[in-house]
C-alpha cells in the first residue's frame, strides 16, 4: 500500500536549499523530479525569479558544492534548470536515495521547503524518517494519505497542472479583494490561453471543494449529509 506525505524542512538543514536560496528572497524554487545518476541525484528544478536571471545562475554556479547547472528550458521568468554535485549528498538527499520514497513535488523559499513524497508502503516512510533523524534533518510531517487512489496526482485530487494554476493564482493575489493579478497575466506565465487558465482554475477549486469540505455528503441521497441528516439549503 503507498503512502502520501507533506513533509517540511528548514532551508537550513536542506543543502539543495541552501545552494538555492543564498539569501535571496525574489526566487521560488520548484523541484520537479531527482533523477539517480552515479550514486547521487540529480535535481531538475523551475526557478521563477523577478530578479537578474543571470545573477542567479552565477550565485548558483560560484558555490563550491556545484559542478553544473544547465539551462534546460524556460521564458520570460520562469526557467527549468538540472544541478549535478561535485560533493556526496546532504542528508535529506541521502534519505530520499536509500528508500523507495520519490519526491512527486517540493518547492522553497528562504525558510522553508515543502515536498510531497510518495512511498511504497508505511514502512518505507518511517525508515525514511529515521534515516533524517539520524542524519540530523529535522522533517516536519503535516499530512499523511495511506493507499491513495492512483490515478490522483495531488493530495486532493487534483492533477499537476491543476494545482499549479491554484498555487499561481493564490501566489499572485489574484483571490486577493482587491485582485492583484488578472487571468491572462496568469495565463500568460504558465503559457496558455486565458479561457484555458479560466477552465483549469474553475476545475481545480471545485475538486477542492468537492474532496475536502462535500466529502462527507452522502451522493446516493441528495439533500442528505453523510449522517443522514437533510442539509439546511438557505
Amino acid at each position: 500500500m503507498s503512502v502520501l506525505a507533506a513533509v517540511a524542512v528548514d532551508t537550513e538543514s536542506f543543502a539543495l536549499g541552501r545552494v538555492l536560496d543564498a539569501g535571496d528572497t525574489e526566487t521560488r524554487i520548484e523541484l520537479t523530479q531527482f533523477v539517480p545518476l552515479d550514486g547521487d541525484l540529480m535535481p531538475y528544478f523551475w526557478a521563477t525569479h523577478s530578479a537578474d536571471l543571470d545573477t542567479f545562475e552565477r550565485r548558483v554556479r560560484d558555490d563550491p558544492r556545484v559542478e553544473a547547472l544547465t539551462n534546460l528550458d524556460g521564458g520570460v521568468d520562469r526557467t527549468l534548470y538540472r544541478i549535478e554535485w561535485t560533493e556526496g549528498l546532504d542528508g535529506f538527499l541521502s534519505a530520499l536515495y536509500a528508500n523507495p520514497v520519490f519526491v512527486e513535488r517540493a518547492s522553497g523559499t528562504a525558510d522553508e521547503w515543502t515536498f510531497r513524497l510518495r512511498a511504497d508502503s508505511q514502512d518505507a516512510l518511517s525508515r525514511f524518517q529515521q534515516d533524517c533523524f539520524e542524519a540530523e534533518v529535522p522533517i516536519d510531517v503535516r499530512r499523511i494519505v495511506h493507499n491513495p487512489i492512483p490515478s490522483e496526482p495531488d493530495l486532493y485530487g487534483i492533477t499537476d497542472k491543476q494545482a499549479t494554476a491554484l498555487s499561481l493564482a493564490f501566489e499572485e493575489g489574484y483571490f486577493h479583494v482587491p485582485r492583484e493579478t488578472s487571468q491572462t497575466e496568469l495565463a500568460e506565465r504558465i503559457g496558455i490561453s486565458r479561457q484555458a487558465f479560466s477552465r483549469r482554475l474553475d476545475r481545480a477549486l471545485d475538486t477542492l471543494i468537492e474532496n475536502t469540505f462535500m466529502m462527507k455528503v452522502d451522493i446516493e441521497g441528495e439533500g442528505k449529509s453523510g449522517d443522514g441528516r437533510e442539509l439546511d439549503r438557505t
